[in-house]
């Protein structure tokens, strides 16, 4: 079957606000019902089996383990709801190009760059923006929870935490006398220990994500006292 419906997308990547009403036109192509495999746990949603027949023995949940699923029938025609849940499990759906996301930013020090974000040509844009597994479906209420747009995997807290340790293990390699740096290298490194520890004001208020992280190769270097692992 098909059925076109519309997404909203978030104002920005790695964003949850939809103010600027962001939005695209998404075909599903699959078959129109679909069984839903539910996990009891967690009410996570996950394609179990699909036809174009209500009917159809595929369709049976006496075909599928029991004990840590429950099945629910979803048919895609129904509604456009329906429609976009069918697609997002199955990855059966077309969609116009979405423009690239691109923004001109400048840092506290007044240095500018522009950031891109590259969107997924023209099937992708579902796993994009949405998290995978966040399809809920509750067998008691029978109510759908729909997923939830995507953020980043990292904090701005983690990343800056990354960017204090390794510059001080910079530091420690540069104060060690066994390593021999030539001045060129040694002011490579001195640099980059020195923008590592001030990325927090240089960037305050800018999504780390989108911070210009130098890409000129660093010399080669060795910690010469690395923290011990909290595992060991």
């Amino acid at each position: 079957m098909r059925k076109t419906f519309t997404v909203t997308y978030p104002d920005q990547p790695y964003h949850t606000t939809t103010d600027l009403n962001n939005t695209f036109e998404c075909t599903y192509n699959g078959p129109r019902f679909i069984l839903v495999q539910v996990d009891k746990d967690d009410h996570q949603c996950r394609e179990a089996s699909r036809s174009e027949k209500a009917d159809d023995p595929c369709l049976d949940p006496a075909n599928f383990e029991q004990d840590d699923y429950e099945y629910v029938l979803l048919d895609a025609a129904e509604s456009d709801e329906m429609a976009k849940y069918a697609a997002y499990m199955t990855d059966d759906y077309t969609h116009p190009d979405v423009a690239d996301y691109e923004e001109d930013i400048t840092d506290a020090d007044g240095d500018t760059w522009t950031w891109n974000h590259v969107y997924e040509g023209t099937t992708g844009m579902l796993p994009h923006i949405y998290w995978q597994g966040s399809l809920l479906y509750n067998p008691s209420t029978k109510v759908w929870t729909h997923p939830t747009f995507r953020e980043h995997v990292n904090s701005r807290e983690s990343v800056v935490e990354s960017c204090t340790v390794q510059a001080a293990a910079i530091d420690r390699a540069l104060a060690d006398s066994e390593q021999n740096f030539t001045d060129e290298e040694r002011t490579k490194l001195t640099n980059h220990s020195a923008w590592l520890k001030d990325v927090d004001r240089k960037y305050a208020g800018i999504n780390h994500w989108k911070w210009p992280f130098p890409a000129d190769a660093l010399p080669t270097w060795e910690d010469p006292n690395p923290p011990a692992d909290p595992e060991d």
